[in-house]
């Protein structure tokens, strides 16, 4: 019995061996690997640079007492998802006070308007959220699509191979195999892509709970801190008259 000769062809032997089939599905697992990889590398960096703005913010948060602080370390760590909250909370707060900081019982109208500047954190929260998990859509799908790709040509392989024997009194081993391996290349294309895709779609979608489960608490407690720098303007008036 003589073994079965190795397919040659080096790395790319399995693909360049692979029938038309196979070779677009391997073709269809390259393009989704590479589109991946470009989002992983992007969500590394971003996600990394917003996490570690984000521990910045929280350290020099706890040292400010006055508004115009908490906005100035916004604008220097803008890459905080926290600090789009807070110029989105000063941003309306300044609306508010243009409007009706003026008028004769301004600072109480603006203590009943303090809901606006809340619906204004919110509404920026959510668009950091959508930002945090944008793109990550695609990796769920890969992690799910790319091992029923792989599979679909194996089984294809495996069938042609087997319709190939059709007639064949005596099938052997060595007539069996090469077209078996060749149907296995897919399926093992396809959990290349798959893994990878599952890892870090799993590690990014907690990193950006993390930070949405930040951004609740200093929604909070950037009401807490809007509300007292009204009560303060408000302080101030009384005290003039």
């Amino acid at each position: 019995m003589t073994p079965a000769a190795a397919p040659g062809g080096g790395f790319l032997g399995p693909f360049i061996h692979a029938g038309i089939f196979a070779q677009l599905i391997i073709i269809a697992l390259v393009l989704m690997s590479i589109v991946c990889w470009a989002i992983i590398l992007r969500k590394l960096r971003t996600l990394g640079r917003a996490m570690r703005q984000t521990r910045q913010f929280l350290t020099v948060f706890g040292y400010r007492t006055r508004l115009g602080d908490y906005e100035r370390v916004a604008k220097e760590l803008r890459h905080a998802p926290l600090s789009a909250l807070l110029l989105a909370g000063v941003k309306e707060l300044d609306a508010l006070r243009a409007d009706f900081g003026k008028i004769e019982g301004g600072s109480e109208l603006l203590q009943q308007l303090i809901p606006n500047i809340t619906e204004a954190v919110e509404r920026a929260a959510s668009k950091e959220s959508d930002r945090l998990q944008s793109s990550l859509a695609f990796l769920s799908i890969t992690t799910m699509v790319a091992p029923f790709l792989g599979l679909l040509g194996t089984v294809q392989g495996v069938l042609v191979t087997f319709l190939g024997l059709r007639g064949t009194q005596i099938p052997t081993l060595q007539t069996i195999a090469p077209g078996i391996s060749d149907a296995l290349v897919t399926t093992v294309m396809g959990l290349l892509v798959a893994i990878p895709a599952a890892l870090f779609y799993n590690y990014f979608v907690g990193k950006a709970r993390d930070l949405e489960s930040e951004m609740e608490r200093f929604a909070s407690e950037l009401t807490g801190i809007m509300r007292r720098e009204i009560v303060g303007t408000q302080i101030e008036e009384r005290n003039r008259t």
